[in-house]
C-alpha cells in the first residue's frame, strides 16, 4: 500500500487550493463592484447629483465588465482541459 504522501500530488493541490481562493476573491469583488456602482449611481442621481452618478455608473459598469471577463476566462479554462 502506497502513502499518502506518494498518491496526492501536494503541489498540484496547493495551487488549485490558493487559484481558486483568488478567483473566488477576485469574482465577489467583481460582482460587489458591480452592484456598489449601480446602487449609488441610482441613489445619486435621485438626489440631483449628476457628476457623482456618472461616476458611480462607471464603477458598476467596470464591476459588470470584470465579473463577464471571468466567467468567459472561467468558460474557456474549463474547456480548453
Amino acid at each position: 500500500m502506497l502513502p499518502l504522501a506518494e498518491v496526492v500530488d501536494w503541489g498540484g493541490l496547493w495551487e488549485m487550493l490558493w487559484s481558486s481562493f483568488l478567483a473566488g476573491l477576485a469574482v465577489t469583488i467583481a460582482a460587489s463592484l458591480a452592484i456598489l456602482g449601480a446602487t449609488r449611481a441610482v441613489d445619486a442621481r435621485r438626489a440631483g447629483q449628476l457628476v457623482p452618478a456618472g461616476l458611480f455608473s462607471l464603477v458598476g459598469l467596470f464591476g459588470a465588465l470584470l465579473l463577464a471577463a471571468a466567467v468567459v476566462f472561467g468558460f474557456v479554462v474549463m474547456t480548453s482541459k
